[in-house]
């Protein structure tokens, strides 16, 4: 009889500690399945609304984009000069723009969003005289992220 209740009482405590260690295991995914929700928010409202580093009037920034840079390479080369703030928005901004970045030199400035900055590396640099294509400055499009 001792046995028995001693059996019992051991597949109790073991039926209670399975339990237990699923229960863990699920508040544990839950709390996963959360934290990768609100990124995956974050990150997409980042992409459609983007805001620019400071207010009006920003300050300007001259930025050279080389033929070999990568969307990546150039979102890295304005997060250094701190025109924007995560390189993966302005690689999905420009992929789902579908922008062609032109290489030259240009002017930015801070109080841009993404989408301005994308907006002026993506204008065909005009030609100069001799058919060779030139450095471009254009000037900011509009200061405030409108």
């Amino acid at each position: 009889m001792m046995r028995r209740r001693k059996r019992s009482a051991l597949s109790i405590t073991l039926l209670f500690g399975r339990i237990g260690l699923r229960l863990i295991c699920y508040i544990v995914l839950v709390i996963a399945a959360f934290a990768v929700a609100g990124r995956a928010f974050t990150f997409g409202y980042s992409v459609f609304h983007s805001s620019p580093m400071t207010g009006a009037p920003g300050r300007d920034v001259a930025v050279t984009v080389t033929e070999e840079m990568s969307n990546r390479e150039i979102g890295e080369l304005l997060v250094r000069k701190e025109l924007i703030r995560d390189v993966n928005v302005f690689v999905t901004q420009a992929a789902i723009y579908n922008y062609k970045l032109y290489p030259g030199t240009y002017i930015l400035n801070t109080a841009q969003d993404i989408k301005e900055m994308i907006s002026i590396m993506s204008t065909e640099p005009e030609t100069q005289a001799g058919g060779s294509s030139g450095t471009v400055i254009p000037t900011r499009a509009s200061g405030g992220g409108q």
